[in-house]
């Protein structure tokens, strides 16, 4: 008879009663003793379920001859062979574990790659049944979740103060300008108006983007400048077919361009993929004179107002459109400007007549700002400090605080000089304090840098540059700064030409 577990002739044979083999006495007790169960069955066995067995006289000469440490080839050594004996049965009952141990392991195992498997293919099967029905709801109506106009107004007060909350903005530092170099011609059609586009960085700096477009029959090319590092085109097929050509095309937020056609026609293309988003025909029975998309606050809706004043908020991806002031009918408002907080819309009229209405309130009042007589606006735009507007006319500047009493100006209404023949047109930074005038009469540009001690202009003599004999006479000009200079686009009827100013 042989030990189950060292596969020897047991000294000291027992027997179990689990799995009915027959082990060396020292092994199976250890072995009860650590896990409490038979070797082989696994079945629970305890020290008292052990059956000695007791063997006759010639299975005990047997055993002894096979285990006896005192054989004559081995007389000299009894005690080491007895150690070696020991350390053997303890190495056969540590090895009987492992293999135990690797078969429970190796069992568990396939069963854990059977289930993988099968979890596999459930995963798979619940891929294709979701990717159906995402095609399925793709195809369906979209639900759109209404809001009521107090929840939009109120979402539009929290994005403006999450805008203010992130810090002061950081004013552009004028350098003195000492060089100018002249770009080449390039076509654009000034039947389509274009309005500045604004970036707010890491630096809180606010990067400015000055547009102006072209459209031909079938193509519409829409340039931005942002700094004389940064010069896009993009060019895109005409989404109105038969020559007709938008009124409007303004920057919105993610990537948006919005064009607005005769008839009041607003088409989104997405800029990046040059596709068409949405088609939109929007609620007003007058002409729609200014369209804007704020890149920071409540930018999932963009913001239209027409000639009669009827401001309307309308969203991006679907139906919804909260109108704010349904207009009047003693003006003809001809475009407008949008505060940096989105709170407030300028709303001008070329003879004079200049209004601020308030955006987070329905139908509330508007306040209209004096202005001299005669005059005719050319600009309105909200300085970047927040608290300034800068209106200019032909020849003058009007810059009201908004801070105080409607009407109250920062600085008394300064008046260009007039120059005996050619043109002057002028355009101011957005910070309020930095104007470039051109000349046609001296062929030059000329900078004027506010002083704040004395509340008046002052002309930059340093600063003054003459442009090429053979330019062309320019009939209005677009100020703009960034981190690689100063520049300005200087326009005529149908050509602009792009001079980078630089210390």
């Amino acid at each position: 008879m042989f030990c189950a577990i060292s596969g020897k002739v047991p000294r000291k044979p027992v027997f179990s009663p689990r799995s009915r083999n027959i082990f060396e006495k020292s092994l199976l007790e250890q072995y009860v003793k650590d896990t409490g169960k038979d070797p082989i069955t696994n079945e629970l066995l305890s020290i008292e379920d052990i059956v000695e067995i007791v063997p006759s006289a010639q299975q005990a000469s047997l055993i002894e001859s096979t285990n006896s440490a005192t054989l004559k080839a081995n007389y000299s050594i009894p005690n080491l062979l007895t150690s070696l004996q020991n350390e053997w049965d303890a190495i056969m009952l540590e090895n009987f574990k492992l293999r135990s141990t690797l078969d429970t392991l190796s069992k568990k195992l396939s069963t854990v790659m059977y289930e993988r498997d099968a979890a596999k293919l459930v995963a798979a099967q619940l891929l294709m049944e979701k990717n159906e029905s995402s095609d399925n709801s793709s195809k369906s109506p979209q639900r759109t979740v209404v809001i009521t106009k107090e929840e939009f107004l109120q979402g539009l007060l929290q994005s403006s103060r999450d805008f203010v909350a992130k810090g002061k903005l950081k004013a552009y530092k004028w350098p003195t300008l000492k060089n100018l170099e002249l770009l080449p011609a390039q076509n654009y059609s000034c039947t389509i108006k274009t309005y500045p586009y604004k970036e707010l960085n890491h630096l809180m700096y606010y990067e400015k983007w000055i547009s102006v477009c072209r459209c031909d029959i079938s193509t519409l090319y829409f340039t931005q400048l942002k700094d004389l590092k940064s010069l896009t085109t993009l060019t895109t097929p005409n989404p109105r077919t038969g020559e007709e050509q938008p009124i409007i095309v303004s920057r919105g937020s993610c990537n948006r361009l919005l064009l607005l056609y005769p008839g009041n026609h607003i088409i989104i293309l997405d800029s990046k993929k040059n596709i068409a988003l949405r088609e939109i025909e929007a609620d007003s029975s007058n002409q729609i004179i200014y369209m804007y998309g704020h890149n920071e606050v409540n930018t999932e809706y963009f913001i239209w107002a027409d000639n009669k004043g009827k401001i309307v908020f309308q969203s991006y991806a679907d139906e919804s459109q909260y109108t704010v002031h349904s207009g009047k009918l003693d003006v003809d408002y001809t475009s407008g400007a949008l505060h940096k907080d989105s709170l407030l819309l300028a709303l001008h009229s070329s003879e004079g007549i200049l209004d601020v209405y308030s955006l987070s309130s329905t139908d509330q009042a508007s306040s209209r700002f004096p202005m001299e007589k005669d005059v005719k606006i050319k600009e309105v735009k909200f300085s970047d400090n927040g608290y300034w507007m800068v209106v200019s006319c032909d020849r003058i500047v009007a810059c009201f605080d908004l801070r105080k009493d409607v009407g109250t100006l920062a600085y008394p209404i300064y008046t260009l000089p007039e120059s005996k023949t050619g043109t002057v047109v002028y355009d101011i930074d957005d910070s309020g304090k930095n104007m470039i005038v051109y000349s046609s009469e001296n062929r030059s540009l000329a900078v004027n840098k506010f002083d704040k001690k004395t509340k008046s202009w002052i002309n930059d003599e340093a600063s003054t540059l003459d442009l090429p004999n053979e330019t062309a006479d320019f009939s209005d000009i677009e100020v703009l700064c960034g981190d690689s200079g100063v520049a300005a686009i200087l326009k005529t009827n149908d050509k602009f030409r792009i001079a980078a100013l630089s210390p």
